[in-house]
């Protein structure tokens, strides 16, 4: 489920997305606002922006961020994706 979209300086335009174990999913610096809104159901594949440069990013990228539970910025921890992308 979506819990936010938003434009911060240093993220630029970037979207939440909790997880089913309580945790959540981080993108940031989409070109745009997320094609998604609060609320919203996605699953795996669905759209929800585009890779852009905005905020405090250099190039254009996707900043991707793993949290556990209990989520972003609600108590979870970030932790380092790439075993789980792997």
């Amino acid at each position: 489920e979506v819990q936010t979209v938003d434009y911060q300086s240093a993220a630029g335009n970037y979207v939440v997305i909790d997880t089913a174990d309580g945790g959540s999913n981080a993108y940031m610096h989409l070109r745009d606002r997320a094609s998604v809104a609060k609320g919203d159901t996605v699953v795996a594949g669905d759209r929800i922006g585009y890779v852009g440069q905005t905020g405090r990013a250099s190039t254009c990228h996707l900043h991707f961020e793993l949290w556990t539970a209990p989520g972003w910025y609600r108590g979870g921890k970030p932790i380092d994706p790439l075993p789980l992308l792997r």
